[in-house]
């Protein structure tokens, strides 16, 4: 085999990186501080139910997508049944109606204009925007780092410059204002959750027009199923994982630039928590961006540029998961539901006047037969939680309050509800920072905003350090979007670059 590739965190973009690297001819090394994969991807198990904490829905999921080829490489899906969906997310407002968005285009089409007959040319240029992106098939590689790969970006952007121009800097506040109908005004621009004021309505056109051609669904099992399939295909490849194996510090040779490009320092290898030490010729860290810049190489190789990212670019939402399993069937119920709230509620110090709710009636692995597992994500002020930590009785007191909270709002809009209820688990900001050290407990990476859409499309962000050599980044906080499958993408890129670094070839079976 090839020189040794160290690589910091078994999420997806670790994974991937892995997979890559074995078929590339390199050896690699995963370090995982949990002791499952997946990181951020992942479920949990409460007595008969599942709950899940990442893939809603997956893009690439049709064997015909270009974005599928990826999971073809990873190995993916292949005996995975897959769930469409008819509805995005329903959004019921004040005044008894609802906003439907449905994934069929001619479906959305006709609701919008039942709706709102007098918006009927703001609709018509919003469908006309849908069915143009359902042109769009994006690159695996998303971030190009040369100018050939600029080059092949640019040739597959080609075709739909026209329509990446017309949305690229509009945002889904902007363009919902523009409509006469107040319930489309307030519901659209909640078309995602936490979604921002800056957030890119390129990404609604998108999302729906993928799902529109089944480009996007769900993988039946969840995200947990989903990662452990990823893991043992790069176990099969001949790579090693290491659980519940934090990494501490990120060893670094600094004996001067003799003969060394630019005269940069080395990343030579990384030290556990437990004092362990491993070696090897290159330090791949797909963990979270923060603390692999400023605790485990402690700030020293960051520069205006990094510094700048982290002290001004807005992170992911820090969220509480309230999940529940139920001895009632919501099959027939919307998989996603924004609702409005009788009166304004404080859930962990963060006013909420409506909930939104997915069910995961559609995957019989979650739930015994009958049953459903329900989840509400809530906003949540990360400081909050984490003084709140300090104290575990009065942290265990206050999940309890917020979960009786929600299911009391829960029962606003399901009567009864809370007698059907078999299992409560909460899981807040600093469960995620436990269990994957997400800086501040985000729940992703950066927030989605137009600034981020614009970087994906221009280079996004570098994948090494300053002053640092043989160091790598992926994941996340490197690839502005932060989902499963640009995760995915990021640990194919960054060893098509480490590949290109070494003169050796990239190899993806």
């Amino acid at each position: 085999m090839g020189k040794t590739i160290l690589i910091i965190g078994g999420g997806i973009a670790g994974l991937a990186a892995g997979c890559y690297a074995q078929m590339s001819g390199f050896t690699s090394r995963i370090f995982e501080l949990h002791r499952i994969p997946g990181g951020l991807c992942t479920s949990w198990r409460r007595k008969e139910y599942v709950f899940d904490g990442a893939i809603r829905y997956l893009s690439g999921t049709h064997p015909q997508s270009r974005e599928h080829r990826l999971w073809e490489e990873l190995g993916l899906l292949q005996d995975r049944e897959i769930h469409y969906y008819d509805e995005f997310i329903r959004f019921e407002g004040r005044d008894g109606r609802s906003l439907v968005l449905y994934t069929d285009i001619d479906r959305l089409e006709a609701h919008l204009l039942e709706l709102s007959p007098q918006d009927r040319d703001l609709i018509a240029d919003l469908i006309q925007g849908l069915r143009d992106y359902t042109r769009m098939e994006l690159p695996l590689d998303l971030t190009p780092s040369s100018a050939q790969e600029m080059l092949a970006l640019g040739q597959t952007m080609m075709p739909m410059i026209g329509p990446v121009l017309r949305w690229r800097g509009v945002t889904v506040p902007q363009f919902a204002q523009r409509f006469q109908d107040p319930l489309l005004r307030e519901g659209l621009p909640l078309f995602f959750q936490f979604s921002r004021p800056d957030f890119p309505m390129m990404l609604l056109l998108t999302t729906l027009a993928n799902m529109n051609d089944h480009e996007c669904g769900y993988p039946i099992g969840g995200s947990l199923a989903f990662a452990q399939d990823l893991a043992q295909r790069y176990l099969d490849l001949g790579g090693e994982i290491h659980y519940r194996s934090r990494v501490a510090k990120i060893l670094v040779d600094t004996r001067g630039p003799v003969g060394r490009r630019g005269g940069n320092d080395l990343a030579v290898g990384v030290r556990l928590e437990d004092g362990a030490e491993h070696h090897g010729d290159m330090v791949l860290s797909a963990a979270d961006g923060h603390s692999t810049i400023f605790d485990l190489l402690e700030g020293q190789y960051t520069g205006p540029r990094v510094r700048s990212y982290y002290q001004k670019m807005p992170v992911a939402q820090s969220i509480v998961q309230v999940s529940l399993g139920v001895a009632q069937d919501f099959a027939n119920e919307p998989p996603a539901l924004s609702f409005p709230l009788p009166e304004p509620v404080d859930l962990g110090g963060v006013p909420h006047d409506r909930l939104v709710l997915k069910h995961y009636s559609f995957d019989p692995q979650m739930a015994p037969e009958g049953n459903s597992v329900l989840s509400v994500w809530c906003e949540a002020d990360y400081d909050h939680w984490r003084e709140l930590r300090a104290d575990r009785k009065a942290y265990r007191a206050a999940k309890k309050q917020l979960a009786e909270q929600v299911i009391a709002g829960l029962e606003t809009r399901y009567p009864g509800l809370g007698d059907r209820i078999e299992v409560v688990d909460v899981a807040t900001p600093v469960t995620y920072e436990r269990y994957t050290a997400n800086w501040r407990g985000a729940f992703a990476g950066w927030a989605l905003t137009t600034r981020k859409m614009s970087m994906m499309m221009t280079g996004g962000m570098p994948k090494t350090l300053p002053g640092l050599d043989r160091f790598y980044m992926a994941g996340q906080w490197v690839e502005p979007g932060g989902n499963v499958e640009l995760s995915a993408a990021s640990g194919r890129d960054v060893i098509a670059d480490i590949c290109r670094d070494e003169g050796v070839p990239f190899r993806v079976s």
